[in-house]
């Protein structure tokens, strides 16, 4: 994005350059050949300093979109790391669910086989009562 305003360095280059080719006339020998390649020089360095201007604008809104994106980056970051945060949280309680709902499970196994237990005993003993009741 360059800017169609020439630096204030390369319009005082040029008006040098206009100057001493309006005060000096065309070349005539070699000292005027020597003011001649002065005056481009001149010139040319004016056309290096607007060029080296348009350059530095462009890269520096550039580094202003990096930057941006940069920020931007940041808060995707941050709220990446915020979920990372809320998902450990959710994990470990349900680690603790989990503990809690094993136990449950093996005191309702222990409570079953306790039942269990009870029932064959009085199975057997109304087996037994049923062969006593039949052997009489």
């Amino acid at each position: 994005m360059s800017n169609p305003r020439p630096s204030l360095f390369a319009t005082l280059l040029r008006a040098a350059a206009d100057w001493a080719e309006a005060r000096h006339g065309t070349p005539k020998g070699s000292r005027s050949e020597r003011r001649s390649r002065y005056r481009q020089r001149l010139k040319d360095r004016a056309a290096l300093a607007d060029f080296f201007r348009g350059r530095c604008q462009d890269l520096g809104g550039q580094v202003d979109a990096l930057q941006q994106l940069v920020a931007g980056l940041n808060v995707e970051r941050d709220r990446l790391r915020q979920q990372i945060q809320i998902h450990h949280e959710c994990m470990d309680d349900l680690g603790r669910r989990n503990a809690y709902l094993l136990g449950q499970c093996a005191a309702s196994q222990h409570e079953a086989e306790h039942w269990k237990r009870f029932v064959e005993d009085e199975r057997a003993r109304e087996a037994e009562i049923a062969r006593k009741l039949q052997l009489n």
